[in-house]
This record gives structure tokens, C-alpha cells and sequence, in this order.
């Protein structure tokens, strides 16, 4: 377990698990969302703790979900629970994709108010 993406794929309550064994020196685990609690190994093992990605626009990502919502629609009018559930997960994994993407943006001064 020494990669992110190993990291990412364990739950929340496992890497807390993985926090209480081998990190003892950390506090507050519990009160940890997953994305803090994998940031915070990282740290601890001293690796660097974002990955540097290529820039995907969020129109790309955002089309790629509408997309993604139309099939789901199809599969709940199947009744196919396994492939609805597939793209649940797909689309809440895009959407936290373009929360980060704005969250990491460029940052605009707020222009002041004229009165």
C-alpha cells in the first residue's frame, strides 16, 4: 500500500484502520473524510501528496456526465440494478473531478463594490 491509487481504493474506514496500526503519531483520524485521511499517510511516509495530471476542461467532463446520466436512465427503465449502480459510482467520481478542478483554479479578486 504505498501508492495513491492503492490508497484511494481502500474506504474510509479502512484507512482509518491502516491509520491506528501503523501510524499511531496521527490524531484526529476519526473525524477524517477518505480524501484527508489518504493526504495524511501520504504526509507520514513523507511522499508527495497530489499527483500531477494533465488539465481535462470541466465542459469535457460535464458532457461526459450527461452522457453517463442517459444511460443510467435507460438502465433504471431495464431494471438493471448492477450497470445502474456502475454508473452511479462513474458519475460521482466525474463530478468530484470537476469540484477539484475549480476547487485548484485559478483564483479571481473579487472586484470591489462601486457604490
Amino acid at each position: 500500500m504505498s501508492s495513491r491509487p492503492e490508497l484511494e481504493k481502500l474506504t474510509a474506514i479502512k484507512l482509518r484502520e491502516l491509520i491506528a496500526a501503523e501510524y499511531p503519531e496521527i490524531q484526529g483520524a476519526i473525524a477524517m473524510k477518505k480524501e484527508e485521511l489518504v493526504v495524511t499517510i501520504l504526509k507520514a511516509r513523507g511522499e508527495p501528496t497530489h499527483e500531477v495530471k494533465k488539465h481535462v476542461p470541466i465542459t469535457d467532463l460535464k458532457k461526459t456526465i450527461r452522457q453517463l446520466k442517459a444511460e443510467q436512465a435507460q438502465a433504471l427503465e431495464a431494471k438493471d440494478v448492477k450497470k445502474n449502480t456502475e454508473l452511479r459510482k462513474k458519475i460521482a467520481k466525474l463530478k468530484r473531478k470537476t469540484r477539484l478542478i475549480v476547487e485548484k483554479g485559478p483564483k479571481i479578486p473579487k472586484k470591489a463594490k462601486s457604490k
